[in-house]
């Protein structure tokens, strides 16, 4: 098991990817986060052995963070590299002082496209400065056998006699040594030797059938999908019941994906009328997969959370500050019509369940008001949800995250400060928020619905 991303990835400014330059910085600028939210996640990784754990490419911002302390309380010292590259968390804090015995597995990219702080460096030094210096014991992904090759020969021969040595390092951290060499691989050789991919390495495809067939473990992945339906909104509106006339349509990123889900959620409703009109539903299941970014493809602007239709967002600059231009985002397409099909289930008397997926944390200001049911699901496989909507399994899930309010709780000022610190995990911003944005219960980060609920980490009606 690899356990990723040390030292955690909630502490990305204003939400930026680090697989793109934007995202490279972790902002710590609430004193003491690092220790009180982020590393504590890694504690259960390490005393029960995970095998590997995986660094991630972003580096700390010294300039934009509090002071922060590590695992012994000392000071950390915050220099400018990718926590691949980054010997003061990885090899001191996660090894030496957190006691972690597997091996450091790094996240791919890092010597080509994502080496955030290292720019400066040759490949073959990026290999030399991760492995020897930080401790990395595996370059992810990587098959770059002649850049670390030459890392190795330059311990030896004359490259720096004519090269210089890049400024602010030292020649004998960006090659490859015995030690370091022997040190890795005697770490991931382990790993290999309890798998047993020596004395055994082929699979057999039968038996690889025979384990994916496994109906006692697919009976069993059933059940934690069932558990993990968190059902916000509308307990004394369930369960539907078998014969009713249904309207179902499911929503995703693009219209064609849209209608394949659709597809795919009318062919599980046997047991109900279905019917294309709203109009004439007693009942409307609608399904939402929103979708906000995507790997190596960074979005104008901020990372959109809202559940939103051709939305008018501002752009922001090659320092991810907000600008004056615009553009439009979408999330969901067909999110504009879910208004419009609640009005006319409800003109009929009928009832709106809405399904949402959680990848990420959505606004759904825009979803809730529409809906006597409303669920979350999480990748959760639709026969699950659907099991919870008809009553064939009574709901025990619980927000694993927490929702937040509107845009006003995610807004980033000129100089590219959120107001609600991004080093803060959800359940936990009111205690940083300002006091202007509190209501009388002393609550500002998180949605409330009509029945008055916020929805918060752990929240889930029974």
């Amino acid at each position: 098991m690899t356990v990723k991303h040390f030292p955690g990835g909630g502490a990305r400014e204003n939400g930026f990817d680090p697989h793109y330059a934007t995202g490279q910085w972790n902002v710590y600028a609430t004193p003491g986060s690092l220790q009180k939210y982020h590393v504590p996640t890694f504690e259960a990784a390490i005393k029960y052995h995970a095998s590997s754990i995986m660094p991630y490419y972003s580096k700390p911002s010294k300039e934009k963070s509090e002071g922060q302390k590590d695992y012994r309380g000392e000071d950390v010292e915050f220099a400018p590299y990718g926590f691949a590259y980054n010997k003061a968390f990885v090899d001191e804090m996660l090894r030496n002082q957190m006691g972690f015995d597997g091996y450091i597995n790094s996240d791919s990219g890092i010597t080509r496209n994502m080496a955030w702080g290292v720019e400066m460096l040759d490949i073959p030094e990026r290999v030399g400065f991760a492995v020897t210096q930080s401790g990395v014991d595996l370059i992810s992904g990587s098959f770059d056998d002649k850049a670390a090759r030459e890392a190795y020969e330059r311990s030896s021969n004359d490259y720096y006699d004519t090269h210089p040595v890049p400024g602010g390092f030292a020649k004998e951290d960006l090659v490859l040594t015995d030690a370091s060499l022997n040190r890795a691989v005697s770490r991931t050789l382990k790993e290999m030797f309890q798998l047993g991919m020596f004395e055994n390495p082929y699979a057999s495809p039968q038996r690889a059938e025979e384990a994916v067939a496994d109906k006692a473990g697919r009976a069993a992945a059933e059940k934690v999908h069932r558990q993990s339906v968190v059902l916000l909104k509308g307990r004394d509106v369930l369960p539907l019941k078998d014969g009713m006339k249904v309207y179902a349509e499911a929503f995703g990123k693009t219209k064609e994906a849209g209608e394949t889900n659709t597809k795919a959620l009318k062919e599980l409703l046997g047991g109900v009328t279905l019917v294309d009109d709203p109009a004439k539903a007693q009942a409307a299941l609608l399904f939402l997969s929103p979708s906000s970014g995507n790997y190596f493809n960074a979005t104008p602007g901020f990372l959109e959370l809202d559940i939103c239709e051709e939305k008018t967002v501002c752009n922001v600059d090659e320092e991810g500050k907000p600008t004056e231009q615009t553009h439009k985002e979408t999330t969901l397409s067909g999110a504009n019509r879910i208004s419009d099909i609640a009005k006319a289930v409800h003109q009929n008397g009928g009832k709106v369940l809405i399904n949402v997926n959680f990848p990420l944390a959505w606004m759904v200001g825009n979803v809730e008001p529409c809906a006597d049911v409303l669920t979350a699901g999480f990748d959760t496989f639709p026969e699950a949800v659907l099991d919870v909507m008809f009553g064939r399994f009574a709901p025990v899930g619980r927000l694993p995250l927490t929702l937040p309010k509107d845009d006003s709780v995610l807004a980033v000022n000129q100089d590219g400060v959120c107001v609600s610190p991004n080093d803060v995990p959800g359940f936990d911003k009111d205690a940083y928020m300002p006091d202007s944005m509190k209501d009388e219960n002393g609550k500002a980060y998180a949605y409330r619905d009509s029945a008055g609920n916020y929805y918060e980490y752990g929240f889930g009606l029974g």
